[in-house]
């Protein structure tokens, strides 16, 4: 049951997203995947030759996490790193052949799942709940920075500080 005081966007889209992560969960745990792993395997999938940077901004993954979970996926062999050959120092991602194998396995049972755990609503009503949910998403996507919420904003320069944070006010030493 759904509390009076939680019936607000952040409460219940955190409780929504623990019902997809285990519904979802449930279905990769035998692959040894996560939700997490899945996604960025599919993003990487539906913009392959992405760089890691780019892919990492798309999904909203911090870049250094992204890379560990690249290389957990590259590991298992369902993603591979190629030389981008217009800059060797750039690598571009793609999705192996069995990466390619194992979404096409597994998608229908994940599509499957994502009906069952929408069947409480009518046809429109998913339509219409997946339709709202893009275009609040779209209209606040500059929250969605890797971190948001559990790190302190950065702090903008000021310009009357200098050298680790002491003031420069011409009166010191006087």
């Amino acid at each position: 049951m759904v509390l009076p005081s939680h019936r607000v966007p952040a409460h219940l889209a955190r409780r929504f997203h623990q019902i997809c992560l285990g519904v979802t969960a449930e279905i990769l745990a035998p692959e040894d995947l996560t939700p997490l792993l899945w996604g960025v395997m599919a993003s990487v999938q539906e913009a392959p030759g992405s760089g890691q940077k780019e892919a990492a901004n798309r999904m909203g993954v911090d870049a250094v996490n992204f890379g560990q979970m690249i290389d957990v996926l590259e590991g298992k062999g369902l993603v591979e790193r190629k030389i981008d050959p217009e800059d060797r120092r750039s690598r571009k991602l793609y999705v192996t052949a069995r990466g390619t194998d194992l979404r096409r396995r597994l998608r229908p049972t994940l599509l499957s799942a994502q009906e069952r755990l929408l069947a409480p609503l009518s046809k429109a009503e998913r339509a219409a709940l997946l339709d709202m949910l893009v275009r609040v998403i779209e209209a606040n996507d500059s929250y969605a920075r890797p971190g948001n919420g559990r790190r302190k904003p950065k702090r903008k320069s000021n310009p009357e500080t200098k050298m680790g944070g002491r003031r420069e006010s011409g009166l010191e030493g006087a």
